[in-house]
């Protein structure tokens, strides 16, 4: 009987929009509620115009991660009267305690495991991440996470993969 030689050994997935669902206005929203500021799609419009451009100077490698968390919630922070810090967490916070994993997850998930290794390569922050994998109970299902943030380079870099 002839067998089929397994052509690949790793299946590779990105978290956001293809593991978990990434609603980044309704963590906003939720984060910005513990300041009882009433945040509108226009003032989502309004900070998409800074983080956008952030993200590609992220991924380009023009910019660290920690600038890019700091500078898009700079404008906020005054407004506010918090460190830019403290917003960047509460973000983080409010997007982990909103996640929930795309449909049919699960049993994608414990189909391919056994048969394959499994990783995450992800662009995300490493807090966030971490939070996400425990909260959904994927944790366990991944023989490799690797996150721009601990290696020092944003996908689509091709030392992304090979960064020690």
């Amino acid at each position: 009987m002839h067998t089929l030689k397994k052509q690949y050994q790793w299946i590779l997935f990105d978290a956001d929009e293809t593991l978990f669902r990434f609603d980044a206005y309704a963590g906003l929203k939720l984060m910005f509620s513990h300041y009882h500021v009433d945040f509108t799609p226009a003032d989502f419009a309004e900070y998409q115009l800074v983080n956008k451009p952030l993200w590609l100077a992220y991924q380009d490698g023009e910019i660290d991660a920690h600038t890019l968390q700091v500078t898009r919630f700079q404008g906020w922070a005054e407004k506010l009267a918090v460190t830019p810090e403290a917003l960047n967490q509460g973000f983080l916070t409010a997007m982990a305690d909103i996640c929930e994993k795309l449909p049919h997850v699960d049993e994608l998930l414990t189909q391919l495991q056994g048969r394959y290794k499994l990783g995450i390569i992800t662009n995300g922050f490493t807090a966030l991440q971490q939070i996400r994998l425990e909260r959904t109970g994927l944790a366990d299902m991944f023989d490799l996470l690797v996150i721009s943030e601990e290696v020092g380079v944003a996908k689509p870099d091709k030392l992304f993969l090979i960064t020690p």
